[in-house]
Order: C-alpha cells, then sequence, then structure tokens
C-alpha cells in the first residue's frame, strides 16, 4: 500500500535547527555541554497524535527479561515469537480491551536470531528474524487490527552498527546515499549502550534513513515506535555524541513524511532537564531504569518504589498538550511469578493511576490471576489514570506519604502510601490538601463510601501498601 506524503511541516523546520546545532556542537569539544543548543520547539503532529491520553495496553519486554528457564528456555530474548505475541492479542481483546487497553508492543529483538546476530535487509534496516516472525510483522499488524486493536514496535536510537556493513549499504528510497553518509566519519557511537554509531543530520541521507524505515513501518501497519537508550538520559548525561534531540526530531519528521500517525514513546530514563524537547517531539517519556530486576520475577519491589523518588519533579510537565511521564511496565498480572506480594501490586496501580502514567502490562496476559486482573480492570482506577492530572506528595520525608491531586469538579484524589516495612497509620488532612470543612470520602479499590469527615482521614496501611480516595468538599454543585 502506498502511503500519502503531506508537505514538509514544522516538525521537519524543528529537524533542520536541531541538526545545524548538532553540527556547530561538534564543530567543537566533542564533549560540550548539550544545553548550548537551543533549538526552536514546535508542536508536532507524533507528538499531538498522543496526547488525548496515556495509553493503555501490553509490552513483551518483561516476560523476556526474567530470567526463568521455563519462561525463557532459550536465554533472554527467546520468549519473543510471534505465536505469544498473537496469544496476547487474543487475551487483550477478550478481556481487557473494553477497559481500553489496546497497544500490543513488540520490543527489542524482533530481528535478533537465536545466535545473537541481527537482521538486517539490503538497505541496512531492522528485518524481522524468520524464527521469531515466520509471517512477518506485517502479518503480525493486520491480526492485531483484526482484534480492534494496535501494534508498537522498537528500535535503538543511532545507526545499529549491524547495520552499517562496510559503509557502501544503500538507503531505500534514496539513491546515491549509502550508510557512509549517515554517519560521522568518525564513527562516534551513540545511545545507552554505544550500540549505534551517531547520526549526522547535518547530511541529508541521515534523514533519508530514518525516512525509510518509517515508511517501511508505516507499510506494515505499525501504530506506535517505542524509541531506546535516548540521550540526554538513559545514563548518559554529557557528551554531545549521546544528546539524541535531533534523533527523535527526524524520527518525528519521518512519520510525518510517512503519512501514517505512529505514536512515539521515548526510553530508558531522560534527563527531566530536557523535557520541553520530550514534550514537543513524544507523547510519553520514560523517567526511571527499568522495573525488571533480571532475576527470576518479573519485577521486585525495589522497582516500584524507585519510582516514588523520581516521580515528584516530574509532575508539573505531565498533562493534554504536554505529554505523559512513563513509569515502565505494570507487572501485576501474574501472581508470585510478579515478585511482588498483594499490597506491593495494588500500590504500583495506585502510583501508576495518580501520575497519569501510560498503563501497559508486561506480564503473561495468558496466565492472569484473579487479582492481578481486578487491579487492571477497575474503572474508577482507570477513570483516574485517564483523567491526566498527575498527583504530587505533600512530603517525601517518611516512608508514610499522602500524594494528591485536585480535580476538574472540585474533587480531590488522594493517596495514602505506606513505603516502611512494617504496617503504619498513614494520615491526612483536609487543609493540607487546601480546603477545610467537612468532606464525602470514597474508597476507590473497594468501591465504598467510607463516610464524611470534618477535618481528615486516617487509615492503618500495611507494609508498602495503599490507600486510593476519592475526597468530596461538601460544596454545592460538586459532582461526582
Amino acid at each position: 500500500m502506498k502511503w500519502p506524503r503531506p508537505r514538509p511541516g514544522r516538525a521537519t523546520s524543528m529537524l533542520a535547527a536541531l541538526g545545524l546545532a548538532v553540527t556547530s556542537l561538534f564543530a567543537g569539544s566533542a564533549n560540550a555541554a548539550t544545553s548550548q543548543r537551543t533549538p526552536q520547539h514546535t508542536y508536532s503532529q507524533t507528538a499531538q497524535y498522543g496526547y488525548a491520553h496515556p495509553y493503555m495496553g501490553w509490552s513483551s519486554w518483561s516476560m523476556q527479561a526474567i530470567s526463568n528457564s521455563t519462561i525463557n528456555p532459550k536465554g533472554s530474548y527467546s520468549w519473543l515469537t510471534e505465536k505469544h505475541v498473537l496469544e496476547q492479542a487474543d487475551v487483550m481483546a477478550a478481556k481487557l480491551k473494553q477497559y481500553g487497553y489496546d497497544y500490543i508492543n513488540i520490543d527489542a529483538g524482533w530481528w535478533m536470531k537465536w545466535d545473537w546476530t541481527m537482521e538486517y535487509d539490503a538497505y541496512g534496516r531492522p528485518a524481522p528474524d524468520k524464527v521469531r516472525f515466520p509471517d512477518g510483522i506485517a502479518y503480525v499488524a493486520r491480526y492485531v487490527h483484526s482484534k480492534g486493536l494496535k501494534l508498537g514496535i522498537y528500535v535503538a536510537v543511532g545507526l545499529n552498527k549491524g547495520a552499517y556493513g562496510d559503509g557502501k549499504t544503500p538507503v531505500w528510497g534514496a539513491p546515491g546515499c549509502t550508510t557512509a553518509d549517515v554517519v560521522y566519519s568518525d564513527l562516534r557511537t551513540t545511545n545507552g549502550w554505544d550500540s549505534s554509531y551517531a547520526m549526522d543530520f547535518a547530511k541529508p541521507c541521515a534523514q533519508k534513513y530514518i525516512n525509510s524505515i518509517a515508511d517501511e513501518f508505516a507499510s506494515w501497519g505499525v501504530d506506535f515506535i517505542k524509541i531506546d537508550g535516548v540521550g540526554p538520559g538513559s545514563q548518559r548525561t554529557s557528551g554531545a555524541q549521546y544528546d539524541n534531540r535531533a534523533d527523535i526530531a527526524a524520527w518525528d519528521a519521518a512519520i510525518a513524511q510517512s503519512g501514517r500517525p505512529m505514536q512515539i514513546e521515548l526510553s530508558w530514563a531522560l534527563d527531566q532537564n530536557y523535557v520541553s524537547d520530550w514534550q514537543h517531539l513524544a507523547a510519553s517519556w520514560r523517567i526511571e531504569n527499568d522495573v525488571e530486576c533480571y532475576c527470576s520475577t518479573v519485577t521486585s519491589w525495589n522497582g516500584i518504589s524507585a519510582r516514588f523518588t523520581d516521580a515528584p519533579k516530574w509532575v508539573g510537565d505531565v498533562g493534554r498538550g504536554q505529554g505523559w511521564m512513563n513509569l515502565d511496565s505494570l507487572d501485576v498480572a501474574n501472581g508470585r511469578l510478579d515478585g511482588l506480594t498483594d499490597a506491593e501490586r495494588q500500590t504500583a496501580v495506585t502510583l501508576w493511576s495518580i501520575e497519569s502514567a501510560p498503563l501497559y502490562s508486561g506480564d503473561d496476559l495468558t496466565q492472569m490471576d484473579s487479582y492481578g486482573y481486578a487491579l487492571l480492570t477497575n474503572r474508577e482506577v482507570i477513570a483516574i489514570d485517564q483523567s491526566g492530572r498527575a498527583a504530587k506528595p505533600l512530603s517525601t520525608s517518611t516512608d508514610q506519604q499522602v500524594w494528591y491531586t485536585k480535580n476538574a469538579n472540585g474533587s480531590y484524589t488522594v493517596a495514602l502510601f505506606n513505603l516502611g516495612s512494617a504496617s503504619a497509620t498513614v494520615s491526612v488532612g483536609w487543609p493540607d490538601l487546601g480546603f477545610s470543612g467537612t468532606a464525602a470520602i470514597r474508597d476507590v479499590w473497594r468501591h465504598t463510601w467510607t463516610g464524611t469527615s470534618g477535618s481528615g482521614y486516617s487509615a492503618t496501611v500495611p507494609s508498602h501498601g495503599s490507600v486510593l480516595l476519592k475526597v468530596y468538599p461538601h460544596r454545592s454543585g460538586l459532582s461526582s
């Protein structure tokens, strides 16, 4: 299918500005501060496509990453197969779609052979491994779409070293361009693992190479692209070669010219100092390291608790017209395999929802237990997440914390957290939230009204547990 090509828009102009800035930077010290670059920002078509609500779905990485021979019998990545992806789509369509979950995202390794070598086509583009995906990604996309769902795919930022070849690999749709014309002549590396060569966007062929991948993804029917290893961030906060803002602008422009809307999500732990760039070029941005523990379970409490430290500083950056902080996969559906207690599983969903983070499971949906399913399908909790109003903590000085946000109708969403190792009382006073008088209180997880209080609320919360409330001050005209 041939996709229409709209005229270049603001994203293309932004890319040009970014490319010139990168060239100027590299003309000086290779370690020049990235803050010297001050590109002109514009809202992009790609970012606007994903701004309405944080997305909901599933991603394959957590199952790929678990060090459990019953799940990954051939080592890391081996779980990722066409069969498993289609099974997840079947379960999502049958059990989760009605609650708003609709993305099926294929993470890293879809072009990796069993011997860990990478598949590329004749134009240096990642190609699906024929053993993992015997029918190809386009077939998977058609299957996923037939279920009323959307398909996501993964790339690492930069030109993969394996795609470079000898520098003579031609670029699809760009006569005269080869991979040597895409990168810097000294083959400086980039991304969080130094697994790619940094691309030189002062060279027209660099944009054409990104266009070639975006065009292929569009022809396959991809709806979502996770771009990983992005800096500043991803443990690369200095060194101009690790500043990938020009890369993301190139992807944004490439998607625009492809004619197919594809949402961009950036990974894995971005530098908050550059949030205006992430807001203008992507729908969501990871703020922390991976939630997975790379052990015999999917995750651990340490992976969840780390988010309580990093999320507060991003709260003001979240919302419609801005984008969403991504807390990573929500691995709460597989019981003991998740590596969390039931209280910790609920706390994870509570935090994700009050921060309006994308809700996407990393578990095997075919093995959901009843408690995990109930956590993922609580409509009141989902509504809090989708409202787009991130909560902030009153204080993080102790393990007993109160996080809150004021809603459009004058009510408050309030979460009580006990991050300590023993049960404890967690309390909130209404003046702390900014009002006085009486209020009606609803326990969101229990779907019950707890009565009326004239001063505040207290609860005994188990270790690593949470309580999620909607608080309605008694004012005329206030509705739920």
